[in-house]
């Protein structure tokens, strides 16, 4: 085999490695697997090698060039994705509609990484399950970079003349692209790992060490043992590392420079006649022609078997068939719609005539979204016009359940609408004020979502009662004073805490409504921040109504509910799995803490179910509905005189008995 063609071969071969390894840790590892990152620095060692090749591109060569890139990978991207659109109509429970009708139009606008990015963020859609789209991220990053790496090199190509100078240009360019990215992928993924996987801006090194390669790997001569040690042990680092580490948390910081410089290693040593059988062999290279489609492929089968089972884990044998229906599907996209694309004499000889037939491919998706969103939004409004009426109108024969599953999602507390609930990555107080302005009551709801969902709630009782209701509240960040604990997800969570305290000390409230524990089943806890947080409140002479949270599922709810909605309980879970039978509470004792527990709300003595005759309890796997929340407004109301008048009790001298204080295991009671 010649040299340029075995060097080709290899790379070819890396290419299929690097698509079965993302394959089978998704299907069965459920872990980082390196392989992406593979594609990138093939992807950016192949842009500036046939760019610089024979001088700085021309603005000529350049639209050129974005050509070919389009009918390599807009035919079958396209496919993909329309393929997905009507396997989600046909499979997925329409709670789901509405986020995966978002997740399709950024994968078709190759924007999906910054969609994930911001839902992987975002504290409210954490649990959202994932979309079936969720591969085309990678696809998304390699297209911006195809976009700009080609520029830059062109815009370095005007700056000079000469061929030396350019190349010089090029190469400090990508140096300083890469340690720029570098730098900024180690501090995004120690400061927001969810994000930093996804940004564009922190995978940047990786392509600038790919185009380096470009340039080094013609100047770096090995011999062949050399050559075969470095392509062995290469070849066995990027295929066994993250089965030892544990990098899924980590990525893409330094931890990510393990599969870029293992796949380095083995370019070059290809490039140095290191002869690696696996990948150059014909089989391995014939799947490396595939290996694009089959990544496209790959995850919207894995994401439909789970979704038909209705199970997360996939067996040896399912798990083959997927890999297998992959392979068929993407050599029947491969031969049938992007190599005549991509191969086309007359396409590649009009290159305008490229943009006009990628455009139209881009419309087929484009098409099928839209007559995917105008269903949903005929039935969001349907659903929002029967929850309206079961709410106000007591009219409730017209829907399956309240809030119907398809809108679930987006039954949030008022506060999330109006503005008055803060990010999770802001430190500013946000202050609003419900009820009665002029009230001489007033009651503080200070912490996280877990406790703003409680407002609606809270809302119809300082109607009722005539109180001014404040809310201080910020995603993913509760009443705490406890910076290091693993629940304060955020660094702008304890500067905000400490503004909160000493603002809630400044309004001297009749009493704050919080919450009082954390975790699930029997590692509900009381945490040691909520503790510092009531005993600096009480300093400044405030007190604390603090409310067991609720039950979390650790599934998505109304996702559940849609799948199996002839079986009232199959959402339900065992009491003892999700609650402590012992309030964590009871063993605390606080002169100005009121304890509450309603979970009996959710659970009986052997069942927390979410769904409780027509009521949707919850709208994702832990947050409760508003529906619910306003419904619960009578139990709340009561709860807050228990409270006021235990508060009572202690102005009279007597010790604040909690709800915790005396209730069975099975039966939760509030008050003593």
């Amino acid at each position: 085999m010649a040299r340029h063609s075995s060097y080709l071969y290899e790379i070819q071969g890396l290419r299929a490695v690097a698509a079965l390894m993302v394959a089978v840790y998704h299907i069965w590892i459920q872990k980082v697997s390196g392989g992406v990152d593979v594609f990138f620095v093939v992807a950016a060692f192949f842009i500036v090698g046939s760019l610089t090749r024979g001088g700085p591109p021309t603005l000529g060569g350049l639209f050129d060039y974005y050509a070919k890139t389009l009918r390599r990978v807009v035919p079958s991207a396209a496919v993909v994705i329309v393929t997905t659109v009507a396997l989600s109509l046909w499979l997925m429970p329409d709670s789901m509609w509405r986020n995966q009708i978002k997740h399709a139009l950024a994968s078709t606008l190759f924007l999906e990484n910054w969609a994930l990015a911001f839902t992987a963020t975002d504290y409210l859609q954490q649990g959202s399950p994932p979309s079936p789209f969720q591969q085309l991220w990678a696809l998304a990053v390699q297209v911006q970079f195809y976009c700009l790496f080609p520029l830059l090199l062109w815009v370095a190509g005007r700056v000079g003349r000469d061929q030396h100078g350019y190349r010089r240009r090029v190469i400090v360019a990508l140096v300083l692209i890469g340690l720029l990215s570098l730098g900024y992928s180690v501090y995004m993924t120690a400061r927001n790992q969810p994000w930093a996987y996804f940004d564009s801006g922190a995978r940047a090194w990786e392509f600038a060490i790919g185009g380096l390669l470009a340039f080094a790997v013609t100047r770096m001569t090995l011999s062949r043992l050399a050559a075969k040690l470095l392509g062995w042990v290469s070849l066995a680092v990027l295929l066994t590392f993250a089965l030892f580490l544990e990098v899924s948390s980590s990525f893409p910081g330094v931890v990510a420079l393990i599969p870029v410089l293992a796949a380095c290693g083995i370019i070059v040593a290809a490039r140095n006649q290191c002869d690696i059988w696996l990948l150059n062999n014909r089989g391995v290279v014939w799947f490396g022609d595939l290996s694009f489609a089959f990544y496209l492929w790959h995850w919207p089968l894995l994401s439909c078997y789970r979704y038909a089972t209705g199970g997360f884990d996939v067996g040896l044998l399912p798990g083959l068939a997927i890999i297998g229906g992959a392979a068929l599907l993407a050599g029947l996209t491969t031969w049938g719609f992007e190599n005549p694309v991509r191969r086309s004499a007359w396409l590649s000889r009009h290159r305008f005539a490229t943009y006009a037939a990628c455009a139209a491919l881009l419309a087929l998706p484009m098409a099928a979204l839209g007559g995917w969103y105008h269903d949903y939004q005929g039935r969001r409004a349907s659903a929002e016009a029967a929850l309206d009426r079961f709410l106000h109108h007591a009219r409730p024969a017209e829907a399956a359940v309240y809030p119907p599953t398809l809108i679930a999602s987006m039954d949030l507390p008022p506060s999330s609408r109006d503005g008055c609930h803060q990010s999770a990555t802001d430190a500013e107080l946000v202050e609003c004020s419900y009820g009665d302005p002029d009230a001489d009551k007033t009651v503080v709801l200070a912490g996280g979502s877990h406790a703003q969902q409680w407002l609606a709630a809270l809302q119809r009782v300082a109607a009722r009662e005539r109180f001014r209701l404040v809310t201080l509240t910020k995603g993913g960040c509760m009443l705490s004073l406890d910076a290091d604990a693993d629940y304060m997800a955020y660094p702008s969570c304890h500067a905000w805490n400490e503004r909160v305290i000493a603002r809630i000390r400044q309004i001297q409230p009749d009493y704050v409504f919080t919450n009082s524990t954390r975790g699930q089943g029997s590692a509900e806890y009381v945490p040691e921040g909520y503790l510092a947080a009531w005993n600096a409140l009480a300093e400044g002479g405030v007190r604390v109504l603090a409310l067991r949270d609720n039950p979390w599922f650790g599934f998505d709810v109304p996702e559940c509910v849609d799948l199996h909605e002839e079986a009232a309980d199959a959402c339900a879970k065992p009491r003892d799995a999700l609650l402590s039978r012992r309030s964590p509470t009871a063993d605390y004792h606080l002169d100005n803490v009121y304890f509450a527990d309603i979970s009996d709300l959710f659970c009986d003595e052997r069942l927390c179910r979410p769904l409780q005759g027509k009521v949707l309890l919850y709208r994702d796997d832990h947050h409760i509905t508003n529906t619910f929340s306003q419904l619960a407004a009578p139990r709340i109301a009561h709860t807050l005189a228990q409270a006021e008048a235990a508060f009572a009790m202690a102005d009279a001298g007597h010790w604040i008995a909690g709800a915790s204080q005396g209730s069975q295991p099975a039966e939760p009671k509030e008050g003593s």
